[in-house]
């Protein structure tokens, strides 16, 4: 079971170009420990390429420093990754490694699956730490307008 007054999720695009990646992981970082020392310490993430696996990384490597720290994977279904390269294969699979969980919602892809893995991480939240660069459109915009309708709060990077 998971306590939402101690839960934030995670929402991101999942291409991210190259030259925003240290900042953007500079900036997840301290917002990580600023809700950590709010009360918050678990965190979800959908686990999917870019924003998400930039997120989990950066629970991971707190967590060495502070062990109340907890990643929980929330995916939409077991062969998330199936079509992504080596590369995002072998992160997907050492960050499943290291999550301190892992919530599978479906037995395999069917249509809306993503858009239900996004739902219950908001609706299992407190607060969602996002990454939105486009303001209209995409998996990250609906997520972003959920959260406002639930009464999430959501800290943009």
């Amino acid at each position: 079971m998971i306590a939402q007054s101690h839960t934030a999720c995670f929402s991101g695009h999942r291409d991210i170009p190259a030259e925003r990646i240290p900042k953007l992981r500079e900036s997840l970082e301290k917002q990580i420990l600023y809700l950590s020392e709010k009360g918050v310490t678990t965190f979800l993430a959908g686990g999917a390429r870019g924003f998400d696996a930039l997120a989990s990384a950066a629970v991971i490597h707190l967590r060495a420093s502070n062990p109340a720290l907890k990643l929980i994977l929330v995916l939409p279904c077991p062969k998330q990754d199936a079509k992504w390269s080596e590369l995002d294969r072998e992160l997907h699979a050492e960050i499943k490694r290291k999550a301190d969980g892992i919530i599978t919602l479906f037995d395999e892809y069917v249509e809306g699956c993503m858009q239900a893995r996004n739902r219950y991480m908001v609706d299992n939240s407190i607060v969602c730490v996002a990454y939105l660069t486009r303001k209209a459109g995409g998996g990250t915009y609906h997520t972003v307008r959920y959260c406002k309708r639930q009464g999430v709060l959501v800290v943009e990077l």
